[in-house]
């Protein structure tokens, strides 16, 4: 299941129900989201480019490969520590192959579909209704929002990776929808597009970071959004297979930390290293 997680991390938790062992199966929710999913390529193959140039690529395997390592460790770390002592093998008989029955399909589609606007929907439509009118309240502006006050609250946290005010903004509107972050950050530096010419009125928007932040900054921005939280329909995702709200906040909790601490470690060791 978490090969599909480098479309959407929805799915690649939807996939775990094929896993019997309660345990292998809570696992695999778990260390789903730290799959690279294409919303957070999206990004990253929007940001890499501005501070690293023609090492942009590099970087952004560079990306993957640290996700897919974190990933590894977390799933080492959580089986030897909430699982301890727990083993079940996984074993799965694959049936004989027949063509599909469109009919069928059609039918399971409607009612997984119906099922996760029931349950998964309500919940990304409340949160996205509650991240969307903290960002437009008190003024309209979402520099002056509510939303921006949390970001400047948050700023503290941020300044161990060289982050603003305005990046902490970017990371929580990414619940919504990691391109969110893309948006957000195109509206606080007051972007009109994504043309160059260099940092100021009229630049864009890659230019403008690339002028306001350090590279070793933009490097542990690029590894605070491949860790992150995932968005809010993989969230909801998440509390309808574990059916737990305990699970699902401990899975954030851990993503929060695991995000922060690695984004400061890569930052310090880019500043010492002279990137």
């Amino acid at each position: 299941p978490l090969f599909l997680g480098f479309g959407c991390n929805v799915p690649a938790v939807l996939g775990a129900r094929v896993i019997e062992s309660r345990r292998a199966r809570l696992l695999t929710i778990f260390l789903a989201p730290l799959i690279p999913c294409t919303a957070r390529m999206t990004v990253i193959a929007f940001l890499a480019p501005a501070f690293f140039g023609s090492a942009a690529t590099l970087v952004s395997w560079g990306m993957v490969l640290l996700a897919l390592a974190v990933l590894a460790l977390s799933g080492v770390l959580i089986n030897k520590t909430v699982f301890r002592g727990q083993r079940a093998a996984f074993i799965m008989e694959l049936p004989l192959y027949h063509l599909p029955n469109w009919r069928t399909i059609g039918l399971l589609v409607w009612q997984r579909g119906l099922s996760f606007v029931r349950k998964a929907g309500t919940l990304i439509l409340v949160v996205s209704v509650v991240v969307w009118i903290l960002s437009v309240l008190p003024g309209g502006e979402v520099e002056t929002s509510f939303l921006a006050a949390v970001g400047r609250w948050l700023e503290p946290v941020g300044r161990l990776m060289g982050f603003d005010w305005r990046l902490m903004v970017a990371l929580l509107t990414s619940f919504i929808a990691k391109e969110n972050s893309i948006a957000v950050l195109g509206v606080l530096f007051g972007s009109t597009g994504l043309t160059a010419g260099g940092a100021g009125e009229g630049a864009g928007l890659a230019e403008t970071l690339a002028a306001t932040f350090s590279a070793p900054t933009g490097l542990a921005f690029l590894v605070v959004q491949m860790l992150f939280i995932p968005c809010v329909a993989t969230v909801a995702v998440v509390r309808q297979e574990t059916n737990s709200w305990r699970w699902t906040l401990f899975n954030l909790g851990f993503l929060l930390l695991v995000s922060w601490a690695v984004g400061v470690g890569i930052f310090w060791l880019a500043r010492l290293g002279g990137l």
